[in-house]
C-alpha cells in the first residue's frame, strides 16, 4: 500500500496526464517491479509520459510531494537500475518512442529515449547501433546512456558513449537541459557527466546519436575451450598477429549449469569489415585455432547475429531455475583476468551458489552472474557476501566495477573510487536536493 504523500502526489498526475497514463493496480505494479535480474521491489506506481511536458510535471510533483521517481525502459537492466525501492514511482519511458530526425548520408539521428534498439536499427538502411547488451534488442535508447552500456562488440565501437553526440534531460528540478556537441569537440560540456549516471541525474527525454556504418562482411566463430584461460591464450595470439577483432566474448561453467556435454569454456569471436580484411583476418585466426588445437566452429555474415544473441540463454536459465541473479561486471588489467575469474569461481564454490562468468578478454572486462533464490534470506545473505567479496578482490587487482552495465543497487563507495563517489555525490546535491531520482542505485547518500 502506498504511503500518503506517494497517494496525493499520484492523485495530481493522473489529474494532469490522464488516468489510463497511471497504473495504480496491483498486478500493474507487480509487472513493473521486476527487471531482468529477477530481483522485486514494488512500486507506488506507475506512470507514462508521452511528452517532454508530462514529465516535468511529474518531477515537479515529486519534489512537492518528496517522492522518489525511477525512471524505466525496457527492464533489461540486471543490476537493478530500474527497480522501484523506497516506494518510489516507476516513470516508464516506453511510449516516448518517436524518430525526430534522421540523415542516412551522416549516421545522424535523433529519437527519443523509448525508442527500442530494434527499431533504431530500422531507422538507417546502411547504418546500425552495435551496443545490444540484451541480445535481443529490447534494451531503450535512454536505458544504453544511463548505463553506459557496452556489449561483445564494444572492443571495434566502444560503449554507447561513443555513438551519443546529445542528450536531452529532465533534472530533478523540472529543469529542461539540451547538451549536444554534433560537431567536432570545441568546448566543454557536462555530457560524459550524464552519460552512464543510472538516472540520479535526470530523465533523458531524447538523444542525437551517430550510427556507424555496417559492415561489408563480417565472419564470426564459436571456439570450445579446455579452460577459460585458453581466451587469454587466444587474445594474446592475436594481438601479435595484428588481427583486428569486433567482438570477443568467453562464457565459463555455463555449460555446465545447463546441463550440457562439451567443453568446459565456449567463446565466440568477430571480425568485420571489407570482404578483403576480414577475409585476411579470417585466414589468420584459423591458424591460431589450428596451431592452439581448438575446435571451432566458422559462421558467415547472414548468421553472425545469432552469436551475440545467445546473451538472452543467461535470462533464460535463470527462468528456468526460478533463481534471481546479481550479476556484478568489472573490469581488470588482461593480464589479471584470471586472478579475477579464478576467484568469482573460489567464492562461488566456498559459498555454494551457481555462478556464470561472461569475459571479454580484449577489453578486460569481465561479469561474475551468481544464481540465487530470493525467498531463502540465508542465500540472499550468501549472495551478498558473494558480491563484495568479488568487489574486494577486483579492487585489489587495481580493477573497477560497473563497466558496461552500470553499477546499480550494488553502488559505488569511497572504497572502490574516492574521487568519483566525491564529485559525483557534490552534483547529485546540488541537482537533486531532495534525492528523489532514482536513490539508492550508483552511490550512497
Amino acid at each position: 500500500m502506498a504511503e500518503e504523500p506517494a497517494i496525493k502526489a499520484v492523485e495530481e498526475i493522473a489529474s494532469q496526464l490522464g488516468e489510463r497514463y497511471v497504473l495504480i493496480e496491483d498486478l500493474d505494479r507487480s509487472a513493473y517491479s521486476y527487471d531482468a535480474s529477477g530481483m522485486q521491489y514494488i512500486p507506488s506506481a506507475v506512470v507514462r509520459p508521452v511528452e517532454l511536458e508530462d514529465i516535468s510535471f511529474i518531477i515537479e510533483v515529486a519534489n512537492k510531494y518528496g517522492v522518489p521517481l525511477v525512471p524505466r525502459g525496457s527492464g533489461t537492466s540486471l543490476v537493478g537500475g530500474p527497480l522501484p525501492i523506497e516506494g518510489s514511482i516507476v516513470v516508464d519511458m516506453q511510449m516516448m518512442n518517436k524518430i525526430l530526425e534522421k540523415d542516412e548520408y551522416t549516421g545522424l539521428v535523433r529519437v527519443e529515449a523509448g525508442l527500442r534498439l530494434l527499431d533504431l536499427n530500422k531507422v538507417l538502411s546502411n547504418r546500425f547501433m552495435p551496443i545490444n547488451p540484451d541480445g535481443m534488442g529490447f534494451s531503450t535508447v535512454g536505458g544504453l546512456i544511463a548505463e553506459d552500456a557496452a556489449s561483445p562488440l564494444s572492443v571495434k565501437y566502444g560503449t554507447t558513449a561513443a555513438m551519443v553526440l546529445g542528450v536531452e534531460v529532465v533534472l530533478p528540478t523540472g529543469e529542461t537541459l539540451l547538451v549536444e556537441q554534433p560537431g567536432p569537440p570545441s568546448k566543454r560540456n557536462i555530457l560524459n557527466l550524464l552519460i552512464g549516471s543510472e538516472g540520479t541525474l535526470g530523465i533523458f527525454t531524447s538523444a542525437l546519436l551517430r550510427l556507424p556504418l555496417r559492415p561489408e562482411s563480417r565472419i564470426a566463430y564459436k571456439i570450445e575451450m579446455i579452460d577459460i584461460s585458453d581466451a587469454v591464450s587466444i587474445q594474446t595470439a592475436i594481438k601479435r598477429a595484428n588481427i583486428s577483432i569486433a567482438g570477443f566474448e568467453a562464457y565459463h561453467n555455463y555449460k555446465e549449469l545447463i546441463g550440457e556435454k562439451g567443453a568446459e569454456a565456449v567463446s565466440f569471436l568477430e571480425v568485420s569489415g571489407t570482404k578483403e580484411c576480414a577475409d585476411v583476418w579470417s585466414s589468420k585466426l584459423r591458424s591460431i585455432f589450428k596451431e592452439m588445437d581448438i575446435p571451432f566452429e566458422e559462421i558467415d555474415t547472414e548468421e553472425a547475429d545469432s552469436i551475440w544473441e545467445r546473451r538472452k540463454s543467461i535470462y533464460e536459465l535463470a527462468k528456468r531455475r526460478k533463481s534471481a541473479m546479481r550479476v556484478i561486471s568489472l573490469l581488470v588489467h588482461t593480464h589479471l583476468t584470471r586472478d579475477a575469474i579464478q576467484e568469482i569461481d573460489r567464492t562461488g564454490s566456498r559459498l555454494k551458489l551457481p555462478v556464470v562468468t561472461v569475459f571479454n578478454p580484449l577489453l578486460g572486462w569481465v561479469m561474475a552472474i551468481f544464481l540465487y533464490d530470493p525467498t531463502d534470506e540465508k542465500e540472499v545473505k550468501r549472495t551478498e557476501k558473494a558480491i563484495f567479496n568479488v568487489i574486494d578482490r577486483t579492487i585489489a587487482l587495481g580493477g573497477s566495477i560497473g563497466f558496461g552495465i552500470g553499477a546499480g543497487i550494488t553502488k559505488i563507495t569511497s572504497d572502490m573510487d574516492e574521487g568519483f563517489v566525491s564529485i559525483f555525490s557534490s552534483v547529485k546535491e546540488a541537482l537533486d536536493p531532495n534525492w528523489i531520482m532514482n536513490p539508492g542505485k550508483l552511490i550512497e547518500r
